[in-house]
């Protein structure tokens, strides 16, 4: 059978720890930074996308600062720092009248944004999202369907599937969301619930050797039950620096 390198891409990360689909989607957003910086920083269409999003979300932002990126990064953000003080450059206060509908809105919620600044704002706020937000979802969403595709039939994901950490809570969701076929949402629902049901157990032995009355036994998998369930939960936790 044929198999497209996000099967391989899938069935790799499901051998690590965490999500795989956290995983990808992580080195996704890394590989497209990774890109930007070394081959595409003085691309006009990748600039006009960067300034057009106000620069990049808070994460990938810092993302951007590693070892002997200092020249892009300047290159980049002083593109945008100029786009925005060309914005402030022309900025009015632009009141409404004294008796206006929108003034005594404004009067009686004071957490109401205020009108006189409604155009400046405007013009600050991204226009578009973040570049590698957006990369990232745009492959979350092609690992997501894979993985799905894959849970069916016997040379599938499905065993390696039930002996990883499986999909957060999120991307689980985000996968249901998703399914159309009946017999993939028995597999990774089947499959989901072994993988909970082992982490319950692992943490129950870890309450239970928390006990100082059973201090004395020695520690196996369970010691960081606690991270994998933080994961489970709420996504793997990102790692800084370059991602192969």
């Amino acid at each position: 059978m044929n198999r497209t390198q996000s099967y391989y891409d899938v069935r790799d990360a499901l051998a690590q720890p965490g999500c795989a689909i956290c995983h990808l989607k992580a080195r996704s957003e890394e590989r497209y930074l990774d890109a930007l910086l070394w081959e595409n920083v003085n691309d006009p269409g990748v600039r006009d996308d960067i300034r057009r999003a106000r620069g990049f979300c808070h994460e990938h932002a810092w993302q951007l600062i590693r070892p002997a990126a200092s020249l892009g990064v300047a290159i980049l953000h002083r593109d945008v720092l100029h786009t925005l003080r060309m914005a402030l450059d022309d900025a009015r206060f632009q009141a409404p009248p004294f008796l206006s509908l929108q003034r005594a809105h404004e009067a009686l919620d004071a957490e109401q944004p205020t009108a006189a600044t409604a155009n400046l704002v405007a013009r600050l706020v991204p226009q578009v999202p973040c570049p590698a937000c957006k990369q990232g979802e745009m492959m979350e969403t092609i690992y997501l369907d894979t993985l799905l595709e894959e849970l069916k039939g016997e040379d599938g994901l499905r065993a390696a599937y039930e002996a990883s950490a499986g999909l957060c809570l999120p991307h689980l969701r985000h996968g249901l969301e998703r399914l159309r076929d009946e017999a993939v949402f028995a597999a990774l629902v089947s499959a989901q619930r072994t993988i909970w049901q082992r982490l319950e157990n692992d943490l129950d032995q870890f309450i239970r050797k928390s006990d100082p009355h059973y201090r004395d036994e020695p520690w196996g998998d369970e010691r960081d039950a606690w991270l994998r369930a933080t994961a489970a939960l709420a996504g793997n936790r990102r790692e800084t620096g370059s991602q192969s």
